[in-house]
């Protein structure tokens, strides 16, 4: 479409203003990204830590228990029947256990993983986008 001396309504300032928010505006989201992934590490790295304890807790609890509960079964037995004794030192060793594990899992329960600085900015970001928008084309 061309006026009447052949050239675009198309052409000249709004056009290179537009293009010119079109690229800030990729260049924000581009920068968001970025926040949005050091964010999310830096939120990850305690979540991964309670999940190492979680993790190493059970094991500990279970390579653990195996010889204490030998030890608490031999000495048991001499006051109680063997199957009593093995009764009363497995479940202590399980409760230490899943006591343990209850405490990390809690820990994982409270971290929120959610990059909110990044969705903050996100917010700041479209309501500069519309305000550079409406401002350009009035």
């Amino acid at each position: 479409m061309t006026d009447s001396n052949g050239s675009s309504p198309y052409t000249g300032g709004t056009v290179a203003q537009l293009l010119g928010i079109a690229s800030d505006g990729m260049e924000l989201i581009r920068q968001e990204a970025r926040l949005a992934r050091q964010e999310t590490i830096e939120k990850l790295t305690p979540a991964a830590r309670s999940t190492g304890m979680v993790v190493g807790g059970g094991l500990l609890a279970t390579l653990g228990s195996t010889y204490l509960l030998q030890a608490v079964v031999r000495l048991l037995e001499t006051f109680m029947p063997r199957w009593l004794a093995s009764l009363v030192s497995g479940a202590g060793m399980t409760a230490g256990g899943l006591a343990l594990m209850q405490r990390g899992g809690r820990e994982l329960q409270e971290m929120s993983l959610v990059p909110e600085k990044t969705i903050k900015s996100l917010r700041e970001d479209k309501t500069w986008i519309i305000r550079q928008i409406k401002s350009r084309l009035i």
